[in-house]
């Protein structure tokens, strides 16, 4: 994440020796309620039509302290830097596929049994560390991968893909993900469009098919996958 967008957002991003309900609250409310004050905004009355609306938003679960803490103190441990540096942006609740939190290596053994737990977004400074932990923060892995989309949201994205396209599940892979922090219109908007000027949590995300059947597609998405769209006017 650029520099500029983290000191854009640091008035609401949660301080790491504070992580409580309260701080989760403020992310929550910024995919809720962050709008520009009423006299900034487009007359209605001169633009009827060309709000954008937004679909109900579903608030994500809140990581317990308990779990954020051990991460945030992990961290700090493993980056050697202070904790109060740190912070948590995005975090989803998952299900990983085994007991390595889907982080084993390749002459690692793992359990292969569902693990209930979360991935969350640990940031320093302007660089982002994803880790994945499992209900109680008992287990805790920083992860390795270069694409760090949540496995919820892949498998939303995956089948909103295939029904847009026509393909199955299968015939897709999702290339690359970015995290990204959107507008009220996930940054894709119409011409004319009047996005509110939310700050969003979210991802993007390339999906490719056979090439010869379908083009790459982009998807942007909200922080918990509830809101995805086809970005077509790239």
């Amino acid at each position: 994440m650029p520099p500029a967008m983290l000191l854009r957002l640091s008035p609401w991003v949660k301080q790491a020796r504070s992580v409580s309900l309260v701080g989760v609250a403020l992310l929550v409310s910024l995919q809720t309620a962050c709008v520009v004050p009423a006299a900034s905004e487009p007359d209605p009355t001169d633009t009827p039509d060309t709000a954008q609306p937004m679909p109900p938003q579903t608030p994500p679960e809140m990581v317990p302290d308990f779990v954020s803490d051990r991460v945030l103190a992990q961290a700090a441990a493993e980056l050697q830097v202070p904790l109060a540096e740190l912070s948590i942006l995005r975090f989803t609740p998952e299900v990983w596929s085994d007991g390595c939190l889907g982080l084993g290596q390749a002459n690692e053994s793992c359990l292969q049994a569902l693990v209930e737990g979360w991935q969350l977004e640990v940031v320093h400074q302007d660089q982002s560390y994803f880790y994945h932990t499992d209900a109680t923060g008992a287990a805790i892995r920083r992860s390795t991968l270069t694409n760090n989309l949540p496995p919820s949201i892949s498998d939303r994205v995956l089948a909103v893909a295939a029904a847009e396209s026509g393909l199955s599940v299968e015939q897709l892979t999702i290339l690359d993900a970015k995290p990204q922090v959107w507008d009220g219109c996930l940054g894709i908007a119409e011409p004319d469009t009047v996005c509110t000027q939310q700050a969003i949590f979210g991802w993007r995300a390339f999906v490719a098919g056979p090439q010869a059947i379908v083009d790459d597609m982009i998807y942007h998405t909200d922080m918990t996958g509830n809101d995805i769209r086809l970005n077509d006017l790239e």
